[in-house]
């Protein structure tokens, strides 16, 4: 059984969609996901459940939250463990990313691959929402303007050529200028509506970054997927992927060696139908992690999520595993 580092970020406060920071209490708590990692060899090993303070405004919880993100991403990194974070909206990417940028020793770089339906690269100076769960690629390609620098808070970014995002088909044009000015890869749908063309745009990417990073994480913003095949999200675009093609491609890029970990963000519960969207996100994880021959191979490094973290003292270490 393969026991995989798992933290839930219980963020709602960087949209206007109600019900996104119940996601990973849902998830944390559904026997099927449970039964489904087992049936496929994994044991989901829950860290924490990192949730916002009440008692702070809504930007003082979104960047208390990124904070807290920041140092487990930190810690799981520093530590060789596989991890699996779960939200929550996808403003706490800033949080997961800049985490593990800091662990990295030395000059060694991280690649992101970010599965969106939008590209999330608006400061407040250009955002017609005002919802922060628009910003994170800004923020992480260090192109906040000074509130947005102020959630971020740190002082690692991404390189603009170690980013490429797929799946993209709904934007403003302040975020498209932006991401063309830094030259951000950007794969939208129109790339991808062929059959295998996601597979083949993501075995490509997934290679090319490789040649050029040291570590390679996967973010997924749900509503990347069309929303007949993952419904529970707040901001669903018709058109997106489809769910078994993001499974299938997740796969094809499960033995590439430097993948240290995978986000998934923006799982609404209440908007689930049928438990479409958790057995989805189910698929997901065993694609990247399962117990397939090539998974074993990539992560024996890495061990599991319980070796190595037991030594520690630091409390953020107190796991539940489901």
């Amino acid at each position: 059984m393969r026991r995989i580092a798992t933290v839930g970020v219980a963020s709602g406060q960087a949209g206007r969609h109600g019900g996104c920071w119940r996601g990973p209490l849902v998830l944390r708590n559904s026997p099927g996901l449970r039964r489904y990692c087992a049936a496929e060899g994994l044991q989901l090993v829950w860290h924490a459940l990192l949730q916002a303070d009440e008692r702070v405004t809504k930007l003082e919880a979104v960047t208390g939250l990124c904070r807290q993100a920041a140092r487990f991403a930190s810690a799981l990194v520093r530590h060789h463990q596989p991890f699996l974070f779960l939200g929550g909206d996808h403003a706490t990417a800033m949080g997961v990313w800049q985490g593990v940028m800091g662990a990295l020793p030395g000059s060694r770089r991280l690649g992101l691959i970010w599965i969106d339906a939008h590209m999330d690269a608006h400061t407040f100076e250009t955002t017609p929402s005002g919802n922060v769960h628009g910003m994170p690629v800004a923020g992480l390609l260090g192109q906040g303007d000074r509130l947005l620098s102020r959630v971020y808070g740190g002082m690692h970014h991404l390189r603009p050529e170690n980013l490429v995002l797929l799946g993209v088909r709904s934007y403003e044009p302040a975020e498209q200028r932006l991401l063309e000015r830094l030259g951000v890869r950007v794969i939208g749908m129109a790339e991808l509506n062929e059959p295998g063309a996601l597979r083949s745009r993501l075995v490509e990417t997934a290679a090319r970054l490789s040649r050029q990073v040291d570590v390679l994480g996967i973010s997924i913003d749900l509503d990347a997927v069309d929303p007949r095949d993952a419904p529970a999200v707040g901001v669903p675009e018709p058109g997106g992927i489809a769910g078994d093609e993001l499974v299938a491609a997740l796969a094809a890029i499960a033995a590439v060696p430097r993948l240290v970990g995978m986000e998934i963000a923006e799982f609404c519960p209440r908007h689930e139908r049928e438990e479409k969207t958790v057995q989805l996100i189910g698929r997901l994880i065993a694609a990247l992690y399962g117990e397939g021959g090539e998974n074993r191979t990539r992560y024996r490094s890495f061990g599991s999520a319980g070796e190595g973290i037991k030594s520690t003292s630091s409390p953020i270490f107190r796991s539940q595993a489901s």
